[in-house]
């Protein structure tokens, strides 16, 4: 058989087996039991990840430009595809089920999707518009390129059922905190989207420290929550708002919650933040906020969330002079677990979650025998030979195939399966 016409000899003298990144685990005393799904960035190989609740890598795979806000959302995993600028949906049985993309010649953002109940989808991007802003500011250029933000929601059978720019709805002038004379003007950065409890949309614009809280149906602004249209009295916050946010989402209480990077505090310094809003009054209180001990200030990215013991997990976002580091608090803030990656390792987004594969985690098993034999053997060797350079590997190959973590089905995968094969 041509396929196995391959020198054991050459096999054995391959390299082999690449194993997840060393961290660092700094506490682990009583977390939340649950799964950690990971992306990290930075240093090359780039990982999408699922430690266990002992903080094991049961699951990972060499994700390359793939992975970005890789999460749980309504019993899938889903992750951005940089390259193809689109979502990838995968099931329980680590089989990629949809691709979901933009409408209207728009290129999907990597910053959130929201997977709706009903099946439907919301996803965010980018436009970039030219107008003359002397119009309405004075000295403004008289063809300034604007980014602005676009958000559209499709339903369960991909057809475009909401789309809200925010050239539409928004005043650019109001935005006294740019300079609005520029010619390139960096006007919205949505790095967050929630469906809040009343079916609305809140969206964090990043640019301007603030958050929009927007009409599902007719794309009217309802209020602004920080930022140079502010509409709310921020009570009991020692620093009066947030500064550069990620991550904001309506929890189960009815607050809000968000990762406060505090770009512009004075000094510097990153939060987890929970404000109770009272949207008649227009009053937002901060209830429970977390700086780290380090004080910590995690100048991009960064992540929270809110888990149903109340313990929160935050990811610190991109730190000087260390990795990511992940920390957990229970509601008193004390530290329950902190992990640390190495030095300029980076993560966007860090989520724990009860999900999990229906199928068993045996890399090699292309099959899905629950074993390691000669059939296994025989599909890696099929793949080399008839793989594509040029496609991208789903998640199902890059785990069951590639087994030397090198985003190729080559020798080396090849020559892991028989080392296996000889333990038996």
């Amino acid at each position: 058989m041509k396929y196995f016409k391959i020198s054991l000899l050459l096999l054995l003298s391959l390299s082999h087996g690449t194993d997840y990144i060393n961290f660092q685990v700094n506490v682990y005393n009583n977390p939340f039991q649950a799964n950690i799904y990971i992306n990290t960035m930075g240093n090359e190989p780039r990982y999408i990840a699922i430690l266990d609740s002992q903080l094991s890598a049961s699951w990972f795979v060499n994700s390359g430009q793939m992975g970005l806000d890789f999460k749980v959302s309504q019993e899938k995993l889903s992750y951005f595809n940089k390259p193809s600028q689109s979502w990838i949906i995968v099931n329980e049985s680590m089989k990629e089920v949809d691709t979901l993309e933009c409408a209207n010649g728009y290129k999907a953002d990597f910053h959130d999707i929201i997977l709706s109940a009903d099946g439907g989808y919301i996803l965010q991007a980018y436009d970039t518009i030219y107008f003359n802003m002397s119009e309405i500011v004075i000295g403004g250029s008289l063809n300034a390129k604007i980014t602005t933000l676009i958000i559209q929601e499709f339903d369960i059978s991909d057809s475009l059922i909401f789309e809200w720019n925010a050239w539409d709805h928004l005043n650019i002038t109001d935005y006294t905190n740019l300079n609005l004379t520029q010619e390139y003007i960096s006007w919205m950065h949505g790095n967050s989207i929630d469906i809040d409890s009343d079916s609305n949309l809140i969206i964090s614009n990043r640019r301007s420290s603030e958050i929009i809280k927007i009409h599902r149906t007719t794309g009217n602004v309802i209020w602004f929550l920080g930022g140079p249209n502010n509409q709310y009295t921020i009570q009991n916050d020692y620093l009066n708002g947030f500064s550069k946010q990620h991550d904001v989402s309506r929890i189960n209480n009815g607050n809000i919650i968000l990762f406060d990077n505090g770009n512009g505090h004075n000094p510097p310094i990153s939060r987890a933040l929970e404000y109770s809003l009272n949207e008649t009054e227009m009053i937002a209180e901060l209830i429970w906020d977390y700086s780290h001990p380090q004080e910590y200030v995690g100048l991009a990215m960064g992540s929270v969330q809110r888990l149903p013991n109340n313990n929160t997990i935050i990811n610190w976002g991109t730190l000087n002079d260390r990795g990511t580091v992940i920390t957990e608090v229970d509601y008193d803030k004390n530290i329950v677990l902190e992990i640390e990656y190495p030095l300029n390792v980076r993560c966007y987004k860090v989520r724990k979650d009860n999900w999990s594969f229906i199928t068993n985690l045996i890399p090699g098993d292309t099959n899905l025998d629950d074993e390691i034999n000669i059939f296994d053997l025989y599909n890696i060797s099929d793949n080399i030979i008839h793989m594509d350079d040029s496609l991208e590997l789903d998640l199902f190959h890059l785990y069951r195939f590639d087994l030397n973590k090198n985003r190729q089905i080559d020798l080396n995968d090849l020559q892991s399966i028989v080392s296996k094969l000889m333990e038996y």
